[in-house]
């Protein structure tokens, strides 16, 4: 009965402090990495999924990323999956209009966004401001959610509720969709196809 986190959760097991991911600060003074043991991983991952079903998003239910390459997407991408919700990462070399028709017809519950200027350009470009929650992996605006309060959100649930984690985790199943990949395969429209837990970790 093995899911994209319980593979985590065995990562964790044999590598527990080892680094798993270094994100570029831009510093040229302070740190030129953050850096994210596994450990530090999972952990972050158990309050993003807890902040998500926080906010009413469950299980089955889509979730938009908008991102590049960064250890916040990583982070957020397995959270979602962890939720028990689907994680459906957008193709950031795409047009903007083209992002727009996949959120469209995704329908997504939650859209996780690298930044303002990304959540900017999507709303200029007629993505909806709701009903879908929006997070921001980086920066801030007034009222948008951020991926630092999302994890304090997680943080509170699982403190008022010890085993909120475990029962969200029980109730998902190796054969449950993980991730809804908006791809045209070869040619043509986008066909959006939907894999399992255990295709992915079959794959792995």
């Amino acid at each position: 009965m093995r899911t994209l986190f319980t593979v985590l959760e065995e990562t964790v097991h044999t590598q527990k402090n080892a680094v798993a991911l270094h994100q570029p600060t831009g510093s040229k003074k302070g740190p030129r990495y953050k850096t994210y043991t596994w450990t530090d991983y999972r952990d972050i991952v158990r309050e993003v999924a807890c902040g998500l079903r926080s906010m009413g998003v469950g299980k089955g239910d889509i979730v938009a990323l908008d991102s590049e390459t960064r250890a916040e997407f990583y982070l957020a991408d397995l959270g979602v999956i962890a939720n028990g919700s689907i994680a459906a990462a957008l193709y950031t070399s795409l047009p903007v209009e083209d992002l727009v028709r996949a959120l469209a017809n995704c329908e997504p519950k939650a859209i996780f966004v690298e930044d303002p200027k990304t959540f900017r350009i999507l709303q200029e470009a007629g993505a909806p401001a709701g009903p879908a929650v929006w997070v921001l992996l980086t920066g801030e605006l007034p009222g948008i959610m951020t991926f630092d309060r999302l994890r304090e959100r997680g943080r509170a649930a699982m403190a008022a509720d010890p085993g909120l984690f475990d029962r969200i985790h029980s109730g998902v199943n190796p054969g449950d969709p993980a991730i809804l990949y908006p791809t045209s395969g070869a040619t043509g429209e986008p066909k959006m196809g939907l894999v399992t837990h255990s295709a992915v970790i079959a794959n792995l």
